[in-house]
Formats: structure tokens, C-alpha cells, sequence
């Protein structure tokens, strides 16, 4: 796999995926956050809070903002193909959901995780969310109609040595896979939403932060950078 570095606005922070175009939220001093975006033309253009919130929520994140406890950037975000969005951020055990009108629909406070906090969040049709605990070594999905656990890859461990898991900082879903990079042993794993089967894609020489496919490109975030990936067509 080729990586072609982007910028290096996203090392400190993550990119969440709007129309046609990447947002960053970049933590460079600490605090307060900066925003960028880049379209196909890859060209890193910077953006006010407002831009960025609009662009990954959609026109009602003014009215979602106005109920979420914390700023739209602080959490990772998720949407269902009828427009549902859901919240969720590691300060908080809770999940937010809301509908296409911006609505509330769930304020969950779930009880899986053995105390780890969540760091990711991902949606599965029909009524399923996968969540990321590094500390746990651990990626579990729930059901949000029994809301309880129906599967996991990792046993919410202490400790830092496990397999095949080490502290998955994110998670993505695309083409009926879960992908699962992880900063710990630097590998990306695949996993297949209906055998439930995981593969190992490859072992980068970085640390990597999360990996994402979008209609301008596959992205990987490391410590150094957002990097395009292009992938073997061998």
C-alpha cells in the first residue's frame, strides 16, 4: 500500500467525513481546537467551528447542539441511511441519538465496557452501533433495539499485551466490513459484518489513528500526518 501524506493538521486530532470533502478537528495547543477541510483537489483550506459542525451534522446541528452537554466537535459521530445521527464522546458513558429533524431520540447511558471509556462510534443498518475501546483492547457491537451487547472482538482487558487487539482508537464500516486500526501494534484488521471473520489488512511502520474510505479517497491518520492510501490493485 502506497501512502501519500496529505497534511499534518489531523496528527493531533481526527477527520469525520462531510459532502464531498474531509473535516479536521486538529488539537494542536492542548485547548482549543482548529478546523480545516480539504475536497478532491486535496488542498487544506481552514474553517470556523460553525463550518465544521454544519458540514459533518447537517442543517439541524444548531438545534443538536443546543441539547448535546458538549460542542459538536468533542464527539465522534455516526449516521444511519434514514438520517439518524448518533453522539458519543469518551468524557461520557452516554450515547445521543437524534432523527433526520434533529429531534432527540436516545440518551443512553450504556453499561458495557467494564469502565472503559468509548472512543469511536459506528453505525450498522438495521439497528446496530459498534464501539471502540482502547483501553479495553476491545470492539464491541450493540443492539440499540434490546440495548445490550451482541458481540465483541476482545475481553474489555487491563492489560496492555492482547491480541489481536492494541488500544483500536477508531473504527470504520464500509462494503459490509468493519475496519479496525490499532495505535497499540500498528496493524489494521478487517472485519466481515456477516462471518464476523477478521483479517489482518497490514502492519504500518506508524502508529495509526483511524483509516476511513470516502468518495475522494482512503485516508489513514498516524503521528504524523493524514496520508492518502492507495491500495494494491494487483
Amino acid at each position: 500500500m502506497k501512502l501519500t501524506k496529505i497534511t499534518d493538521k489531523g496528527k493531533t486530532g481526527n477527520f469525520d467525513v462531510g459532502q464531498g470533502e474531509i473535516l479536521i478537528c486538529s488539537w494542536n495547543d492542548g485547548a482549543n481546537p482548529d478546523f480545516y477541510a480539504f475536497d478532491n483537489s486535496k488542498i487544506i483550506k481552514q474553517v470556523n467551528e460553525e463550518y465544521f459542525a454544519k458540514a459533518v451534522v447537517g442543517e439541524n446541528h444548531k438545534k443538536i447542539a443546543e441539547i448535546l452537554p458538549e460542542k459538536i466537535h468533542n464527539y465522534r459521530i455516526t449516521k444511519s441511511n434514514n438520517g439518524e445521527i448518533y453522539f458519543c464522546t469518551f468524557q461520557e458513558g452516554i450515547i445521543y441519538g437524534f432523527d433526520k429533524l434533529g429531534n432527540s431520540i436516545l440518551n443512553w447511558n450504556i453499561e458495557v465496557g467494564e469502565g472503559h471509556p468509548i472512543y469511536d462510534i459506528k453505525y450498522q443498518e438495521p439497528d446496530f452501533l459498534w464501539l471502540a475501546f482502547p483501553t479495553g483492547q476491545t470492539v464491541t457491537q450493540v443492539c440499540l433495539t434490546s440495548r445490550k451487547e451482541v458481540f465483541k472482538i476482545g475481553e474489555y482487558s487491563w492489560d496492555d499485551n492482547c491480541e489481536p487487539l492494541s488500544y483500536p482508537e477508531s473504527i470504520f464500516i464500509g462494503d459490509n466490513n468493519l475496519y479496525i486500526p490499532n495505535m497499540g501494534n500498528k496493524k489494521l484488521f478487517k472485519v466481515d459484518l456477516l462471518t464476523k471473520n477478521i483479517d489482518l489488512i497490514t502492519t504500518f511502520e506508524e502508529r495509526i489513528w483511524q483509516y476511513g474510505e470516502t468518495e475522494i479517497g482512503t485516508f489513514l491518520v498516524t503521528d504524523t500526518g493524514i496520508y492518502e492510501l492507495e491500495k494494491n490493485t494487483e
